[in-house]
């Protein structure tokens, strides 16, 4: 495939009356190239974004054939280049489980290609579906994800999904009656003909998230694994291992088993610094320098905590467990306090650094905790909390991809407080999440709400989100624009540049030139339409009216509500 035919796709795509019956003609003609002939490289990302932009076309025969052609595509690069399959990931496996939830002629061929996908990349293919299927609005998306597993459990018998698994038992109480009975028998086919050990292992999920008895007891039984049996619970002091000779319950402490990995992998995995739930991103020096601006925790008067095995740190750390169990109380609130400045120590010493794999596994049951703490009436349980998120996303990056959705729940809420210091807290914990970690839908969606909040300092606050949004990810702008964020971000501009409160409208411009950087035609329409003052306010803002790309960036207004502090700090 010539890359003549690429640019002739995209000139097709550009044009602003698109003759339907010629581009569906040229769509036709690819899909049987593609499944004949090599594609050159160059041509590959042409291809990937012109099809992806017309798996979401309003006109149904253009949607269909670039959906169809997109399919074909990934079974020729899959046979071609399997590397490049994993370059394109984040644009291109999204669409696909998309495209899950439409007639059973499209997810047939839907689930091939992601088939395929799993095959060249597994772990950004898993990571894909526990944020955009798992996690999607859409019930039939989540319904079609299940199926999709069971299908590829058919074809690749070895297959477990051991990085899915809390995802899975997770959806067994899904609102949506048709999904949990479909969560149900997808954990019966793909565990019919496990091990023990998995088996293990899914028993354990089951007990560990209360899963309601009657759905545990008939997926349970359907499988032939005995009923768990309700045990007391005999909580383990914070770092204090439990005697071996003693009859403690180790399933009280509600932990996420380490059996996600064998022991020979948990070894095999020191010094490993690729995450267990992706690679690695490289920061913007243009978003280092606004993460830069905020006030660090480096001085705080913390020792780091080192582990010497993989074992130590799950024991470590499963002791952080039981005080978060329940509502805050006067009597746990001190020790709640006291594990996360615990865990702000771990995460400073050489865990993840030596076993990422482990310390994302424990993570997760420590989750729900870190976000009680941040909402913490008690400021400086509130304070540790935020801080504990900023350091985790300092050093871990996105590797806590799994855990931003929740985190930002929390934050959100708490940027809000009347306490000013807490509120400050809330932001700054956001920004360096937003900074360190991937782009991912429903966060835009949550800044989006934010957006729109009743209280003025958390649409404030929102303005910088969003800005940092804009800069951090331009590299996801297809997939911004296939997960319809454009529109949210153009709604929040709109209605920030027309808010009533002069701060926001005034933290919201430099947010409207970021956004005009990416789309500047969507933002030529928005200037349009405002009036003559505002239209000046905004225009004094624009940093292409400097002569060099240098002032350019001098004049990039700070974050709302980070400069200021950072500078008194």
């Amino acid at each position: 495939m010539s890359y003549s035919d690429a640019l002739s796709l995209q000139r097709q795509f550009g044009q602003r009356e698109i003759d339907i019956d010629s581009l569906v003609n040229f769509l036709s003609y690819l899909r049987h190239e593609f499944k004949h002939q090599a594609v050159e490289p160059k041509a590959i990302e042409i291809y990937f974004y012109c099809l992806i932009k017309g798996s979401f076309y309003q006109n149904i025969k253009v949607s269909q054939y670039s959906f169809a052609c997109l399919c074909h595509l990934v079974k020729r690069i899959y046979f071609q280049d399997q590397p490049k399959l994993r370059r394109y990931a984040n644009d291109v496996v999204p669409v696909l489980i998309e495209k899950l939830a439409e007639n059973s002629k499209v997810h047939d061929i839907s689930r091939k290609a992601l088939t395929d996908y799993w095959r060249a990349t597994s772990l950004d293919v898993e990571r894909c579906l526990r944020k955009a299927g798992f996690l999607n609005d859409s019930s039939i998306v989540r319904e079609q994800t299940l199926k999709f597993l069971c299908s590829l459990q058919a074809a690749e018998p070895k297959f477990l999904p051991r990085t899915l698994l809390f995802d899975i038992v997770s959806t067994l109480r899904d609102p949506v009656e048709s999904v949990r009975s479909v969560c149900k028998d997808c954990l019966v086919d793909v565990y019919k003909n496990a091990t023990l050990q998995a088996m293990t292992e899914l028993k354990i999920e089951i007990q560990n998230q209360n899963i309601p008895p009657n759905i545990a007891s008939e997926v349970l039984s359907a499988l032939g694994i005995q009923e768990i049996s309700e045990e007391p619970k005999t909580p383990v002091a914070p770092f204090e291992a439990p005697d071996a000779a003693s009859n403690v319950a180790v399933p009280s402490m509600k932990r996420t088993p380490l059996a996600v990995l064998p022991v020979q992998a948990q070894d095999e995995n020191r010094n490993v610094r690729v995450m267990p739930l992706g690679v690695c991103q490289a920061v913007l020096p243009s978003v280092e320098v606004i993460l830069q601006r905020i006030p660090t925790s480096a001085n705080d008067d913390l020792k780091p905590a080192f582990v010497a095995s993989s074992s130590d740190l799950e024991i470590l750390m499963e002791g952080l467990i039981s005080a978060f169990d329940g509502k805050e109380t006067e009597a746990n609130w001190a020790q709640r306090q006291k594990n996360i400045v615990s865990l702000r120590e771990i995460i400073r010493g050489n865990a993840y650094e030596d076993y990422a794999i482990t310390f994302i596994t424990c993570l997760r049951s420590l989750s729900g905790g870190i976000s009680k703490a941040v909402s913490s009436l008690r400021t400086t349980l509130s304070a540790h909390g935020c801080k504990l998120i900023m350091d985790l996303a300092t050093t871990a990056k996105n590797g806590i991809d799994p855990f931003v959705d929740g985190f930002m729940q929390s934050l959100v809420k708490l940027s809000s407080s009347t306490k000013k210091i807490a509120a400050q807290n809330a932001n700054f914990a956001i920004t360096v999440l937003l900074g360190y970690t991937s782009f991912q839908p429903r966060v835009a969606g949550m800044i989006s709400s934010a957006c729109r909040d009743k209280n003025a300092q958390t649409r404030l606050y929102a303005a910088g989100w969003l800005q940092l949004t804009l800069i951090a990810h331009q590299a996801h702008k297809t997939i911004m624009e296939s997960f319809n964020c454009v529109e949210l971000f153009e709604n929040c501009i709109k209605s920030g540049l027309a808010d009533a409160n002069p701060k926001v409208r005034e933290a919201v411009r430099p947010t409207y030139w970021e956004f005009q950087n990416v789309w500047p035609h969507r933002a030529a329409l928005i200037i349009k339409n405002l009036d003559t003052m505002a239209k000046k306010a905004l225009e004094k803002l624009n940093p292409k009216t400097e002569s060099t790309a240098h002032k350019a960036e001098e004049k990039r207004p700070p974050l709302r509500g980070i400069d200021r502090v950072a500078l008194q700090s």
